[in-house]
């Protein structure tokens, strides 16, 4: 129970420790991809998910593996706007939409429980 109370409190210290990770290694990225990273991570956590689904930020899954993907396109020499293009919103929206879990939208599941609880009531 206490641990329960704790984790209420502060929060889960495996997700803080396993995001403190990532960040690190966001830092660590060199000087173009950390600068991409860090936008891209900004925009995805001010946007959110596309069509509302937020079920995909409930982990680190999807940063790190950005920060994998970022990794791994350093070593080969690439350059970040070789593999975002020029549209990175919309890669931002495609690489989000990949992590989505859920086939529900918040959006949806809110009109779907707006009308069930309406039409109940005989409107």
């Amino acid at each position: 129970m206490l641990d329960n109370f704790i984790k209420l409190i502060i929060g889960d210290l495996d997700e803080k420790r396993e995001y403190k990770q990532m960040m690190k290694r966001g830092d660590e990225l060199p000087k173009d991809y950390s600068f991409a990273f860090k936008k891209i991570q900004k925009y995805m956590y001010s946007v959110g998910a596309p069509s509302g689904n937020v079920t995909i930020f409930t982990d680190m899954t999807m940063f790190t593996d950005l920060v994998d993907l970022f990794e791994a396109i350093a070593t080969d020499g690439r350059l970040v706007i070789d593999v975002v293009g020029s549209d990175v919103d919309k890669f931002c929206d495609e690489f989000m939409s990949a992590y989505i879990t859920n086939s529900e939208t918040l959006r949806e599941k809110l009109n779907k429980e707006i009308r069930e609880k309406f039409n109940k009531v005989g409107r």
